[in-house]
């Protein structure tokens, strides 16, 4: 399939960016058909056989609809126009409905930076824009502003991708060049894929501060470089890609493909037992990586890890994905052994509880006088309960840890669920397939002279009291 015909910024846009410390882009004469539908000089436009896309403006600023950039980062405001010019073939020869319908902004327009950063949009407060519009009919037109964040510092390369479900994407370019996606394929340090994206990873780092954030007490930040590209297709009218095709032709168009989930399924796994996800302030990756179809780009995920961890693995979980001709099965995980140190053994279970395919496992309990900013106070201790679960079945889950242990003689209280650092477990956490165990503390607080703490389980398939011995 051709890429569609674009022209490159204009001497306006490019002073603007200069000016703005971005540098410049060469400008270009505008190249058919865009130059025969747009008769007014524009900075920069694109356009596929239905669609043109003009970027007008562009400025920077520090506080968008009331709002700070995330760390590291500032607004870069656009002002965007549609425009329909829908051809006559598409219509009276192929059927296709006039009115065209841009279905969300937030997951067909997107911001490459630098060529390697994804950035998703935002809507300014009164912009024209909404996140689902219809233009009506051809020559219709629809503007307004959408803003974008991105890294507080010289930008080498921008450009605005639009991707609909029928046409060919339409690439804006505002600065710089795009390198080819292979070309950033084969500079990955590791990479993986499987028939729907590709993931690659270009760096790595440990800091004891990111974006101006110092770790947490006994960690690090791990860094992390991750880059990707969709590859999900699905079958269109190449008429709609291209003028001269065979009316009844058919062509594969390749999409964006997001890797919905990831917030918990993005892992940093330590010592194969202790999973981390990422610090979403702190990381551009986006929440939901939208992996583009033509350029291979994604952004930095920030991990809080042990800052003695020597086992690290990055490990991509896949969820069950839907849209056209995508099967039901759950993809492979992804794995990238970032650092190969040994790992730290398993110590022997005190006590273990099948659970259907879940099996839980008590490996110690600590008392302590305070962990993690709780104090015991006179007459009192806290009891920490190092634990595990593993999923002996085929299909990972959300799993919620906080309330499967129930205090019911003596009576204690429910502090907290921690995870190696100690830091914060998020409860529901992702508990994958096949015997992958995941470690958690389960912190109570409990009268100083209790000698024998017993615990109603409640799981999957069963319930059991469980009696643990201060002292065995």
């Amino acid at each position: 399939m051709n890429q569609p015909l674009t022209r490159k910024a204009a001497l306006g846009m490019a002073g603007l960016l200069a000016l703005l410390g971005l540098g410049a882009a060469t400008p270009a004469a505008a190249q058919s058909p865009c130059a025969e539908v747009v008769r007014e000089g524009l900075p920069a436009l694109g356009c596929n056989r239905a669609f043109t896309l003009h970027v007008k403006d562009i400025a920077f600023s520090d506080e968008l609809n009331g709002q700070a950039p995330p760390p590291g980062q500032r607004w870069a405001t656009l002002d965007v126009r549609f425009d329909s010019w829908m051809p006559s073939d598409l219509v009276f020869g192929l059927g296709y409905p006039e009115p065209l319908l841009v279905a969300s902004l937030e997951r067909q327009l997107y911001l490459l930076v630098d060529d390697r950063q994804v950035v998703r949009p935002t809507l300014t407060d009164g912009s024209a824009l909404e996140d689902e519009f219809v233009l009506p009919r051809a020559g219709a037109q629809r503007q307004g502003e959408v803003a974008f964040a991105v890294p507080d510092e010289t930008l080498s390369q921008l450009s605005l991708h639009y991707y609909h479900d029928q046409y060919a994407p339409i690439v804006v370019p505002l600065l710089g060049e795009r390198a080819d996606p292979d070309e950033g394929r084969n500079a990955a340090s590791w990479q993986a894929s499987h028939d729907l994206l590709s993931l690659g990873v270009h760096g790595v780092g440990r800091h004891d501060r990111w974006q101006g954030e110092v770790s947490p007490e006994g960690m690090q930040w791990l860094v992390v470089d991750l880059r990707g590209q969709g590859e999900w297709r699905t079958p269109v009218d190449a008429r709609a890609l291209e003028a001269s095709a065979e009316p009844d032709a058919e062509a594969a168009l390749r999409r964006v493909m997001e890797y919905i989930e990831a917030p918990g399924l993005l892992q940093a796994v330590v010592d194969g037992r202790h999973a981390y996800v990422r610090d979403l302030e702190l990381s551009n990756l986006a929440d939901d990586p939208a992996l583009l179809p033509d350029a291979w780009a994604g952004g930095e995920a920030v991990f809080p890890i042990p800052d003695d961890a020597e086992h690290i693995e990055l490990v991509a979980y896949m969820p069950q994905f839907g849209g056209t001709g995508i099967s039901s099965e759950i993809r492979p995980a992804l794995r990238f052994a970032l650092e190969d140190g040994e790992r730290e053994p398993d110590a022997e279970p005190r006590e273990m509880i099948e659970d259907g395919p879940i099996r839980f496992r008590v490996h110690d309990l600590v008392l302590h006088d305070a962990f993690a900013g709780h104090v015991a106070e006179e007459g009192e201790t806290l009891v920490r309960i190092e634990a595990a679960m593993a999923n002996q079945g085929e299909v990972g889950g959300m799993m919620e840890v906080g309330h499967r242990l129930s205090p019911r003689v003596p009576e204690g209280e429910l502090l907290g669920v921690y995870q190696a650092g100690p830091l914060p477990q998020p409860d529901p956490f992702w508990l994958p397939a096949d015997d992958e165990p995941r470690h958690f503390q389960l912190l109570y607080r409990y009268p100083a002279d209790v000698e024998t703490l017993e615990f109603e389980y409640g799981g999957v398939a069963v319930v059991e009291t469980l009696s643990l011995p201060m002292s065995h």
